[in-house]
């Protein structure tokens, strides 16, 4: 091995962990987007919390494991010939260390002032709108049975009957032919046998 080979070993693995730093610093944004749609969806518990139900937490968590993999082989295929290598999976903690604790802080604030102005401005907006709402609710709904009823009602009603009028059937059938036992006694004897 040559010097020189040795010299392009080494600019090769600094390329290599250059790409992996990126790449982690990527995957930091794809988790700020992922938080960002959690914040959206749940409601906030507390004041300044971010604690959210597990399910949301675990699907995010999924996703960014699955991106993180993808992104690793298609990062160690590009740059080492596919050969995975330690530098690699560093740069990559790194990157993603590095914009979760500068970038990510900062993107957290931002998203949870949107989310607040978002829910206030949402309520804002519903708030007027609630009763109207719901009051076209239970009139559509109303409508909806009473037209049913009107459309469906009596074929309903005669198939209930119907139904009705064979159940009862079929216990009398049951009733009739039960057989009574052969021993001599009623069932509802109270004697002892000997």
């Amino acid at each position: 091995m040559s010097g020189l080979d040795l010299y392009q070993n080494q600019s090769a693995l600094l390329w290599m962990l250059a790409w992996a730093f990126a790449t982690g610093f990527g995957l930091g944004g794809f988790y700020d987007v992922l938080r960002a749609l959690r914040i959206l969806s749940c409601p906030e518990r507390e004041q300044g919390s971010t604690r959210h139900p597990r399910g949301y937490r675990f699907v995010g968590d999924v996703l960014l494991v699955i991106a993180a993999s993808i992104a690793l082989i298609l990062l160690c295929y590009y740059t080492n010939d596919g050969l995975l290598r330690g530098p690699a999976v560093w740069g990559m903690a790194g990157g993603f260390f590095v914009y979760v604790q500068t970038v990510g802080r900062l993107t957290l604030r931002v998203e949870v002032f949107f989310s607040r102005l978002l829910r206030n401005l949402v309520r804002a907006v519903w708030r007027p709108l609630r009763r109207p709402v719901r009051w076209m609710g239970a009139c559509l709904l109303r409508l909806s049975r009473s037209l049913w009823h009107a459309l469906f009602g009596k074929a309903i009603h005669k198939r209930r009957e119907r139904r009705k009028a064979k159940k009862q059937g079929q216990q009398t059938e049951q009733q009739k032919s039960t057989p009574l036992p052969k021993t001599g006694t009623t069932v509802f004897s109270t004697r002892r046998q000997a």
